[in-house]
């Protein structure tokens, strides 16, 4: 029986630890992905950032002894194959697990003049065009970045940057500007809670333009609409994290309906219109609807407790059974680190800012990190 696993992140990784000796021993497992590497997604912002921490881990370190690691671009998803740059791999069962892109919706200039978090040598490119750019630049003016979307992933990369920016410039010698669409930011706390984000922001020295509708970007300034009015701010440094879509291996396949990439999928983690065809899809690429009928955004927290579901139920699909039950997720809070020194988050009804924050995030990512290499 032939087990293949598409993707290295967090519901691929949650999905192959949580299997059975059984199942290891029992079925040809094939994981392939694009880097050797596995990094901690949630903490992109910060290597855009330059922050200094171990932001990745060998698959060779993490990985169960039988599974075997392919390297390889995934082309195209076909009905019992899978097509990649260096070959065909067959497969009797399939785990689509390929992660995320960046969503542009249709701005102009999004794709040309604006960088995107989307994997991590993304990232890490991302921080070396800042350095230049901060290095080469001459003008009288202060040196502008600014970031496109507030929300959570757009916050944490603000309140990285303006840690950074001020160890790499002179007071007074950079801005660095937020463009949310909304009124808001942070819409997933509390008024309060989020008050506390925007009120250290801004302490910071952050500008936060709430309301503002971008129109497009360009080389050097971004184009909004603002209470109206048709305006321009300057944005010698560009970062664009408005939203994020499926792999567009998703998209092109002619085997998945999809919307932005993602396909919906029923209890099982099957596709919603080919249940029993001994394909699931996690992730980034899955669309799941809450008891509410309103689809779940992607989380890492969300993808990893796919991932562990599916795994635990593997003895039962492997067997030809239906699962013991269906896939329910169990929020356990959240947590945006607003900079290295302040974070927002609720645990259930408990909520905290500022240091304790920042620790208890550390100690999520340390929880990940000890689980996957157990």
């Amino acid at each position: 029986m032939r087990l293949v696993v598409l993707g290295a992140g967090y519901a691929s990784l949650a999905f192959l630890k949580s299997l059975s000796v059984a199942v290891r021993s029992s079925c040809q497992i094939t994981l392939i992905a694009e880097s050797p590497l596995h990094y901690f997604s949630v903490l992109l912002h910060e290597v855009a950032a330059g922050v200094q921490g171990n932001y990745t881990l060998a698959l060779s370190q993490i990985l169960p002894s039988e599974v075997r690691f392919i390297q390889d671009r995934v082309l195209e998803i076909q009905e019992k194959s899978v097509l990649g740059t260096q070959g065909s791999y067959a497969y009797d069962y399939l785990v689509v697990g390929l992660g995320f892109a960046s969503e542009s919706f249709g701005v102009a200039g999004v794709q040309e003049h604006a960088h995107s978090l989307v994997n991590f040598a993304s990232a890490q490119a991302s921080h070396q065009a800042l350095l230049q750019a901060i290095q080469t630049f001459k003008q009288a003016r202060p040196f502008s970045v600014v970031v496109c979307g507030g929300g959570f992933s757009g916050i944490e990369l603000v309140g990285a940057l303006s840690d950074t920016l001020e160890r790499l410039c002179a007071p007074k010698a950079y801005s660095l500007t937020c463009i949310e669409a909304m009124p808001t930011i942070l819409p997933m706390f509390t008024p309060q809670l989020a008050q506390k984000g925007v009120d250290y922001l801004q302490k910071r020295g952050v500008q936060l333009l709430l309301g503002g509708k971008i129109l497009a970007c360009h080389s050097d300034r971004v184009r909004l609409e603002l209470g109206g009015v048709d305006q321009e701010i300057l944005a010698d440094f560009l970062f664009w994290t408005c939203g994020v879509r499926g792999n567009e291996v998703i998209e092109k396949s002619i085997l998945f309906k999809s919307a932005r990439a993602r396909v919906e999928v029923n209890a099982f983690l099957e596709p919603l219109e080919m249940p029993g065809q001994q394909i699931f899809v996690l992730g980034d690429c899955a669309a799941l609807k809450d008891p509410e009928g309103k689809f779940y955004p992607p989380s890492a927290q969300l993808a990893s407790q796919m991932g562990r579901y599916l795994g635990q139920e593997f003895d039962q699909i492997s067997a030809h059974k239906p699962p013991t039950k269906p896939f329910v997720f169990a929020p356990k809070g959240i947590i945006c680190s607003v900079g290295a020194h302040f974070a927002i988050g609720h645990l259930g009804k408990w909520h905290v800012a500022g240091k304790w924050g920042v620790w208890l995030k550390k100690y999520i990512d340390w929880r990940w990190k000890r689980y996957i290499i157990a």
